[in-house]
């Protein structure tokens, strides 16, 4: 059998090879740990950015069936002022929301200034061509409370203002 001789010199780059494996796979461990951790902080964000989208999303479409809700209103209140009454407006405009509207809900409807709109008296006395008006306030709750960064509940309104077409 023949003997292979191993230099000093071979020995010594073995070893370093071998430290240099061993000192891979422990900063491949640190390295997966870095990893994690950076996950686990971008998931945050992520997640966060995410959630306020959705809320924003559903702020909008409230604001929408608002808007809505207040121009089928007026345009009733514009049509029917001497066989429609506020209640019926009231209930319309509620009904439109159709429970997606903000709470403590107040529905007014009034005879409006065309320039400022400004409550100018009883919508049921407005003749025709002046302006009937239909405003919603209420508080929107957000769905998620994002850590306090914005004011809860925050206030909305929408007004939607119509020329009257009943005769004096």
């Amino acid at each position: 059998m023949s003997r292979i001789e191993v230099s000093e010199t071979s020995m010594r780059r073995i070893d370093v090879l071998r430290s240099a494996a061993t000192c891979g796979r422990a900063l491949n461990g640190r390295r997966r740990g870095a990893a994690l951790v950076e996950a686990a902080l971008v998931m945050n964000v992520f997640l966060l950015f995410i959630f306020a989208i959705m809320e924003f999303g559903h702020f909008v479409m409230v604001k929408q069936l608002m808007d809505n809700a207040a121009r089928d209103g007026a345009r009733m209140a514009s049509t029917g002022t001497l066989t429609v009454s506020t209640a019926q407006i009231q209930a319309l405009v509620t009904q439109e929301l159709v429970n997606q509207g903000p709470t403590n809900l107040s529905i007014q409807v009034f005879q409006a200034d065309p320039t400022t709109g400004a409550n100018i008296g009883s919508w049921t006395n407005a003749g025709l061509g002046n302006v009937v008006a239909v405003k919603i306030t209420g508080n929107y709750q957000p769905m998620l409370s994002m850590a306090s960064l914005l004011p809860v509940p925050i206030p909305i309104t929408s007004e939607a203002m119509v020329y009257s077409e009943s005769p004096d």
